[in-house]
């Protein structure tokens, strides 16, 4: 009996992380749908795509171009650096530590009319919220990963060996994603540059709810 409540405790806490990873995906979307429609196509937080775009500018001999983009990396991992030392200095509370930090920098960043450097370093400091839904590793800002392991679990599925549809909850991060980035565009059509207090106002509410929930990894 222990064992199988054991097992049930992981399950319902692999499924609350994998929500509490959804929410977090989905200000990442919102915030790179804005960078990327108001600051000539660039990424906020995928840097997959910069580090392409870097590349393809360098290729082509448009180095203003690449050192704009460049910089945009630079800054990424500085935040990423940062949130990462902030999550250690506050322990359990890593959370809602790195949730006041985000939302400070994007309320500067539409203080300033999108301004892009508050915004990276954002990101960069997004990924240190969390990093497993109970035995499930997540990336919150790309999901590349998330995809390969959905994909994973759909093989499994299909060859027979994975019981049940608990893979098919990995795909929850993509979800947040892709509706964060689709509630920014259909905000910044009816807004228009007021659209930057969205992602602020989901940062504000995500800290707030940090304040009860359980700490992540």
């Amino acid at each position: 009996m222990s064992t199988i409540a054991g097992q049930g405790e992981a399950t319902g806490a692999t499924r609350r992380g994998l929500l509490l990873a959804m929410m977090l995906a989905g200000l990442a979307g919102m915030v790179d749908a804005i960078g990327f429609m108001r600051l000539g196509h660039l990424f906020i937080s995928f840097m997959s795509g910069n580090s392409t775009q870097f590349a393809i500018a360098v290729g082509r001999g448009h180095f203003d171009e690449a050192g704009q983009i460049l910089l945009l990396i630079v800054l990424f991992v500085i935040g990423a650096a940062g949130g990462q030392i902030l999550a250690h200095i506050t322990g359990n509370r890593h959370l809602t530590a790195v949730l006041a930090g985000v939302a400070a920098l994007l309320a500067i960043a539409a203080v300033f009319d999108t301004a892009p450097a508050p915004m990276v370093l954002a990101m960069g400091g997004l990924n240190a919220a969390m990093r497993r839904a109970g035995h499930v590793r997540v990336n919150l800002t790309f999901v590349t990963g998330t995809l390969v392991r959905f994909g994973e679990g759909l093989g499994e599925f299909i060859a027979t060996r994975a019981n049940g549809w608990g893979w098919a909850e990995q795909a929850l991060p993509w979800l947040g994603l892709v509706t964060g980035g689709f509630l920014a565009a259909a905000a910044h059509s009816r807004i228009g540059s007021m659209v930057d207090w969205v992602p602020v106002a989901a940062a504000l509410a995500l800290f707030v709810s940090s304040l009860v929930m359980p700490a992540p990894e």
